[in-house]
Formats: C-alpha cells, structure tokens, sequence
C-alpha cells in the first residue's frame, strides 16, 4: 500500500464566463466578495489538513495514515484559478507552505484563460514557484472560439504564450479541441499547425464530448448543435496522430502529448492511482481505500469548510478495476507484477477471457511485464475500458 499522498490539487470554481460545452464544477455569477470568502474558507480547510487527514484515515479503515509527500505535485484547476487577483492566489500558496502541503514539488502547475493574464501576473506566479502553467486555448479559430464560448480570440491565446515564455515559463501546456461546431479539418490543421510553432512542452488535443446538463447538451436534444460528420472528425484525429510526431511529441496518455521528459507528472498520479488531496469546493480526493468529495455548492463549502466532504469506500473489487482503466489510459499502460502486489490481482488469469479478442486484433499488447493499449487500441479506449468492469 502507498505511504504517501503523490499529488494536491487545488480548485477554483469561478469563470468570467460558463463555457457552453463545461460540466466542471466551476461558476460564473459570483463576485469578487464570494471569491474572497471563498478563499479564505479554502485556507481554512488547508490550514486544518492535519485533522481532516485523520478522519479520512479512520474512516477509511487504513491501517496506516498516509503523510504528503516532499515532491507531492501541486495543481491549481477550475474553473479559472487566474480569475482570482494574486494576492489571493499568493495567500493560498503561503498557506500550502505553512502547512508543508507544498514543499518541494515534483512541478507546481497553474491552469489559465488567456483572458485572465498578463506578464506581471505571470512573472508574479513564476516567482510564487510555479513553474508548469497550462492554457486552455482549445481553438485558434474566432469563429470556433466564439462557438464554444471562449472570452479569449486566437491572438489573445498566442500573446498569453508568449508572455509566458517571456515570464520565465517554461513548462507550457495548451489543450486543444476538434470536433467542435463549425470547424473542419482544414481549420483545425491552421489551429494544430500554428501552436506545433510554439514549439511548447506538452500539448492535451481532446475530440469534443457533449456531456448532460450542459448548454450544448440541450442544443443537441432540440437538434440544434451543427457539429462536423464523424469522418471528418475522425480526420482530425488522425491528423493529430500523424502530426505530432513529426514535431517531437510523444502520445503518452490516450488524450496527451509531450516532448521527451515534459508529461504531466501531476496527471501521472491519477493515471497510475496513487493517492492524492484535493481542497476547495467540490474537490475530490483519494487514499487507495475510499474517496471523499467536498460540497459542490460553493455557499454551503464557504460556510463549512471542514464539514462538508462526503465519504465513499471503495470495495476491492472497484480498485483493481478503476486501476486498470486508469492505468490503461497511459501508453505505458500497467505494470502487472505491481497489479499483483498491490491487489494480489492476476490481470491476465482474471480477464482472460476480455484480453484473448483484444490481443488478438491488436488492441491490446502485453510484453516485458506490462499491458497496454495500442495505438489502434487508444482510439477505442472507452469501450475497451467497460470490457473491465464486472461490477
């Protein structure tokens, strides 16, 4: 069993505007009063880590508490957590730091809207000790942006990179989206092909997913979301795939690109499932054994910081299968003799009948004590994923 918590995240919930196509927890009718209580009720949850460590740990049913570690990643997400002044955002990093939560991170990312930055801003968080910031550029197209409902144009996005860059930032991410209402695979390409020229460390391309209870869920019901065929589509993806490589980029995750050495080592946490904190309004966080998940409503988190996570145990028979998607979603898939200690789980005795049909057509591949999915085998990886659920 792991010893320590590898990761802490941290959420803001707060949006200068609801994107059309988000389910995230994030909100953007509250003002600079509500974000103000807000932070100071985050603060307290951290401050108080210690106590709130030992009730997860005893409700759990742990047999040893977990400590954070020293090289815990720290993750700032939302939301928009550079909607927040940086004053607020240098409180909650000194309060991370007096509690040792941060101490000396494996990375310290920090998620941004090109909207919401400028150089003082970013050279003040590099000085905070960020040193991984991540841009949510999704399109390089106004048209496509204005679509999803972006405050940021296409020239706001690559001004915010290279302010960035010129900030002392060198740890860049940009997400990227295809599949999205009036974009074809020409314009993606101009969108793939102009930020390939920022020669950035890593790069998330996600295909569109139109999740429930969101705005373009209800445009879909009433058959109004104009999105591109689905050869078209699968175009773009294909496109992703055979053009990253040319630049240096290595696929490690199903949705994730790098250049050798600059993967997300905060995601790895959640990929390979080793346990982490999360703090703020609907924060989840994980010890190996249960879960627990903070209020999503930000006035009753405001109100109660400490009071209002709720706890999940987690069966054995739910870890080895949530191990198993999760690991899946790496290139580097699973390590099958830690399956075995860590669960005492058999991977290919227990699923032998799922593993014969998707080794067989090359899905899947098994070799040096690992099993991953294959590049054909990523493009499925969701229904591939369900074949390992029992329960």
């Amino acid at each position: 069993m792991e010893k320590f918590y590898k990761g802490v995240y941290i959420h803001t919930p707060f949006c200068l505007q609801k994107c059309l196509y988000c389910d995230f927890p994030s909100y953007a009718n509250y003002g600079a009063e509500v974000q103000h209580s807000y932070i100071d009720a985050l603060c307290k949850e951290l401050a108080n880590v210690n106590k709130l460590e030992q009730t997860f740990f005893a409700e759990s049913g742990l047999t040893n508490p977990l400590t954070i570690a020293e090289n815990a990643t720290i993750y700032f997400g939302g939301g928009t957590p550079t909607i927040l002044d940086i004053a607020a955002i240098t409180k909650v990093v000194e309060v991370l730091k007096a509690n040792n939560i941060w101490q000396n991170p494996a990375e310290a990312t920090i998620e941004a809207n090109p909207g919401t930055v400028d150089l003082d801003k970013l050279k003040k968080l590099r000085e905070l000790g960020f040193d991984r910031i991540s841009f949510g550029v999704q399109s390089l197209q106004d048209n496509e942006l204005k679509a999803l409902g972006r405050i940021h144009t296409a020239a706001e996005a690559l001004e915010a990179i290279k302010l960035a860059k010129q900030a002392g930032f060198e740890r860049i991410n940009a997400d990227l989206m295809y599949g999205i209402i009036g974009q074809t695979k020409e314009s993606f390409a101009k969108t793939l092909k102009a930020i390939l020229e920022e020669n950035l460390e890593h790069l998330s391309v996600y295909g569109l997913i139109v999740e429930e209870g969101t705005p373009f869920y209800d445009m879909l019901e009433r058959d109004a979301l104009a999105l591109p065929e689905e050869n078209e589509t699968l175009e773009m993806y294909e496109l992703t795939q055979r053009l990253l490589p040319e630049y240096g980029y290595n696929r490690y995750e199903i949705s994730n690109y790098a250049k050798p050495g600059g993967e997300s080592r905060h995601n790895l946490v959640y990929w390979r499932y080793l346990p982490y904190l999360a703090f703020g309004a609907g924060a989840c966080s994980f010890n190996g054994a249960a879960r627990k998940t903070n209020s999503l409503d930000v006035t009753e988190y405001i109100t109660s910081p400490l009071e209002t996570a709720i706890l999940e145990k987690l069966s054995l028979d739910i870890q080895k299968e949530e191990y198993i998607f999760m690991g899946l979603r790496a290139a580097e898939g699973i390590d099958l003799l830690d399956a075995k200690k860590r669960y005492n789980l058999d991977v290919e005795k227990e699923y032998k009948e799922e593993l014969e049909d998707f080794l067989k057509e090359e899905y899947l591949v098994i070799k040096h004590g690992r099993m991953a999915l294959t590049e054909k085998g990523m493009r499925f990886g969701n229904q591939i994923f369900e074949k390992f659920i029992k329960i």
